[in-house]
């Protein structure tokens, strides 16, 4: 604490700055919450106030792996918005298990902590209701800056990921959205398509892996991404699709379509030889803004994955230069 009254000395900090009690009002506040929800503090938030305490460098990351429940999350998120914390950006809870009562506090606190721009609730047995939490948080309406949102292992379902889309088919801020393992099936496709086709979407990266798109949630997806403007790379892995000829007539389309997206993840899915030869024939000849492309090795035939990485190789951007674009001549 003593830096601070030599700072004041000094005339080198602004009033304001030197008043900034933010964190040790979460502090207290948090004491109490913990009393009043009856629930064990975290080891993690204490460790984080004894490092402020010392180098009196303000807490903005709470990334907890503590099962904490929802009483613990609550506790948290509850304390932070009775004083108005300022200072998180970054919100990763990892199998704290605060199911949807946490859930609700974490977006309670986000829609007032607009300095928030990292979210992850990652194997937090959340449920529908707590993907309404979420999309409240990131509709517009509650003007939030969120960049990255990460929901992995929530079984949710697709009706879970109808109730994302109403906020995320209308965000503008998002750039990656990861939902691995989410239990999302054909039905939820069609959420999918609404976020991907809205014309001011900033998403350039989504993952999908493991869950159950199949031939006809994939090929919903895919005319999504045909029209979106902004994703660069998606991850499919594991979605239990395979070559059927519609499938292949919407990854063409898409290809030809959507010159952004150049990077696909299709790894664990059932092709063979004679669909990796379908794609390196489009991508050879029609889409050759795709350098990447993975696919699993099992039932191919021998080098061809190689021979898939060589023509990669050659759509691949160069360094410091963008396709389409020209050159500026130096004045």
């Amino acid at each position: 604490m003593g830096g601070k009254k030599k700072a004041a000395a000094k005339g080198g900090k602004k009033k304001d700055e030197e008043e900034d009690q933010s964190v040790e009002q979460f502090w207290k506040a948090y004491k109490k919450k913990c009393i009043e929800l009856e629930c064990v503090s975290s080891k993690i938030i204490k460790d984080k106030y004894d490092e402020y305490l010392e180098e009196e460098e303000k807490i903005t990351k709470f990334h907890l792996w503590e099962e904490l429940g929802w009483a613990g999350v609550r506790a948290i998120m509850d304390s932070l918005r009775q004083v108005g914390y300022p200072h998180c950006r970054s919100i990763r809870l990892w199998k704290t298990y605060c199911e949807d009562e946490g859930v609700r506090a974490v977006c309670q606190f986000v829609e007032v902590g607009k300095g928030v721009s990292v979210l992850e609730l990652l194997d937090n047995k959340i449920t529908p209701l707590g993907c309404e939490f979420i999309s409240r948080a990131i509709h517009p309406k509650a003007n939030t800056a969120l960049l990255v949102l990460k929901l992995d292992h929530n079984e949710f379902g697709s009706a879970g990921m109808r109730a994302l889309a109403d906020g995320l088919s209308l965000n503008k801020s998002i750039t990656s959205l990861s939902l691995t393992y989410c239990n999302i099936d054909y039905q939820g496709a069609r959420a999918l398509f609404e976020i991907l086709i809205f014309s001011k979407s900033s998403l350039e990266e989504i993952n999908l892996t493991g869950n159950h798109l199949r031939n006809e949630g994939v090929i919903v997806l895919l005319r999504g991404l045909s029209i979106s403007k902004s994703v660069k790379k998606i991850f499919l892995t594991d979605n239990q699709f395979n070559e059927a000829d519609d499938v292949k007539d919407a990854f063409r389309s898409c290809m030809l379509k959507n010159r952004t997206l150049g990077r696909y993840d299709l790894m664990y899915n059932n092709f063979t030889s004679e669909g990796v030869e379908f794609f390196m024939n489009v991508i050879e000849n029609e889409a050759k803004h795709v350098y990447e492309l993975e696919f699993s090795e099992r039932g191919l035939a021998s080098g061809q994955i190689k021979e898939l990485q060589e023509k990669l190789k050659a759509n691949k951007p160069k360094k410091g230069k963008k396709k389409g674009g020209k050159k500026k001549k130096k004045k």
